[in-house]
């Protein structure tokens, strides 16, 4: 690997490592993004005091049973029940497994206050409607092979009739959540409800900690997301009003969006911390007077079923840093695109770094080429410094005069490396959260590119090869690029940077490490092969490699 590119690790490397900690020290403890120009005056939960909140229980409502319903698509099958008029108590995707060979289910077992419904009576006591809802439809199972099929259920506060409708369809994740109320200024104060997603999403990856890392709850105010930050022992609140598109809570690999029909009013983002785990709860705020209509999207993080809605819902996938996401997009889309043609993905990482390698190809001719001239000049500039070590301000103007006559640039590889910044940024988010590597198999031992290449275990200790191989070609691409008379401290700072890496990258997904292994490997073939030794001017002594 050249000099820069490199560096750009380093960075890279110094992020992962000490971004999570500098953000704790220099972020706000809250979010808030919206300008104060687009918030109405009220929101539906403010001024009201831990002592009045209050769920309905009447006796209509304890009367009612629990009751579950099991509904199956061509690609989820959930259990559905009748408490707070439509809770998901599972939800299992056909298409995904988790790490013991089950289907991955999007909801926790402890979760069951998703979807509820929560106002301002007219009397100042907030209500959630928490409790069972009877069913219209009286059945024990929903099948939906296509076309779609819907599901009712009803309620009642102040002796005024309050409806939800689920419609499914088979092949898509989307379901359809109508509402309906009756007479609502007679019991909804300012006309303002709420839908409440609570109790977050569960972990479905193996590697926990990892998991958790990209555990999230956002919602979209303004076309800016806001959101809220767990800490440790307590929770933390971000709550704004203003243009809401949709709220969503999504983990490493999938998500639970909320997204009205009509923009939202107003929208609350809850976070706190159990046992290490990112706890979630997410609400959006509309008008009693719109059309009451929203779509649930509980499945994969998939960029063009996000991006169908057109609210920017998108933003929610991993494809680097917001300045660079243009070009993740693309890599994204070009990797989906040769995977229509190659169908492996892991033949598809190896074709993926061939063309990097070759779109990159006269950047690294340039670097290396600097880095080359430099080597070559570096026994003059010893001598310039011996010769002008008591005048500095000569011994600037011999080099400045050395650099112009040999055509060396000291600074000429910082260009390429700048270049190159945007495409290793994309590339180390998006290899190590793209959903299409999940499960996805290469070959031997290589069975899943989304994480670690396992061959085996001593003890507990994970035996991972690729990043073995990725930091060997590393190491080989020092060597060759170093000057011959490097010094000692030189040649331990190439030792320490490639241990560093290989900590780095020893538990990152093998796709990751498969594509920096081919990369690095190319790199080495390039240099070796298809460089030529440029002369300096005015000497006939070829550069050495």
């Amino acid at each position: 690997m050249d000099r820069q590119t490199l560096l750009a690790f380093l960075l890279i490397g110094f992020i992962i490592v000490l971004y999570p900690w500098y953000m704790s020290i220099v972020s706000p403890p809250e979010l808030n993004m919206v300008p104060p120009s687009t918030q109405p005056k009220e929101l539906i939960n403010e001024n009201i005091t831990p002592e009045k909140i209050k769920t309905v229980a009447t006796k209509k409502l304890d009367s009612i049973p629990v009751k579950s319903i099991g509904v199956s698509t061509n690609l989820y099958d959930l259990t559905i029940s009748n408490k707070n008029g439509g809770a998901f108590t599972n939800f299992n995707l056909y298409k995904y497994q988790d790490h013991n060979d089950n289907l991955v289910n999007l909801i926790d077992n402890d979760n069951s206050n998703n979807m509820v419904i929560g106002f301002v009576s007219i009397d100042g006591d907030k209500i959630l409607l928490d409790e069972n809802w009877s069913m219209v439809d009286n059945i024990s199972s929903l099948s939906v092979e296509r076309g779609q099929k819907s599901l009712t259920f009803k309620t009642n506060f102040s002796n005024q009739t309050i409806t939800k409708k689920y419609t499914f369809y088979a092949d898509t994740y989307n379901i359809d959540v109508d509402v309906e109320f009756e007479n609502p200024s007679q019991f909804i104060s300012r006309n303002q409800y709420t839908l409440n997603w609570n109790g977050g999403m569960p972990a479905t990856e193996k590697n926990l900690s990892n998991d958790y890392l990209f555990f999230e709850g956002y919602a979209s105010l303004g076309g800016e997301r806001m959101g809220s930050k767990p800490k440790k022992g307590k929770s933390t609140v971000e709550n704004q009003n203003g243009s809401t598109l949709w709220s969503a809570i999504k983990t490493k690999y999938f998500i639970s969006a909320i997204i009205p029909s009509e923009p939202g009013i107003g929208a609350q983002v809850e976070s706190e911390l159990n046992n290490e785990k990112p706890i979630y709860n997410t609400e959006i705020t509309q008008s009693s007077n719109s059309n009451n209509r929203f779509t649930l999207y509980l499945g994969p993080l998939d960029y063009d079923s996000l991006s169908d809605f057109n609210v920017g819902l998108e933003e929610n996938v991993d494809l680097g840093w917001a300045l660079f996401r243009p070009i993740g997009q693309v890599i994204s889309w070009l990797l989906t695109k040769m995977y229509a043609i190659i169908p492996n993905y892991g033949l598809v990482v190896v074709v993926f770094a061939f063309l990097i390698k070759l779109l990159l190809n006269p950047l690294t001719v340039k670097t290396f080429e600097s880095t080359r001239k430099m080597q070559a000049l570096a026994p003059e500039i010893q001598k310039l410094k011996e010769k002008y070590k008591n005048d500095p301000q000569k011994m600037s103007r011999a080099q400045m005069e050395l650099y112009k006559n040999s055509g060396a640039n000291p600074l000429g590889g910082c260009l390429p490396m700048l270049i190159q910044m945007p495409i290793l940024v994309s590339v180390f988010s998006i290899f190590r959260s793209k959903i299409e590597f999940r499960g996805a198999p290469f070959f031997g031992w290589i069975s899943d590119l989304s994480v670690p290449d396992t061959l085996i275990s001593i003890g507990s200790f994970p035996i991972n090869i690729l990043p073995v191989l990725m930091g060997s070609t590393m190491f080989i691409q020092q060597k060759m690029m170093s000057a011959p008379n490097a010094d000692t401290q030189q040649k331990t700072m190439m030792y320490v940077m490639n241990v560093f890496f290989l900590f780095l990258f020893y538990r990152f997904p093998s796709g990751l490490n498969l594509y920096y292994f081919v990369f690095n490997l190319l790199t080495i073939l390039q240099q070796k092969y298809l460089i030529p030794k440029p002369t300096l001017p005015g000497s006939a002594i070829p550069i050495k490699k």
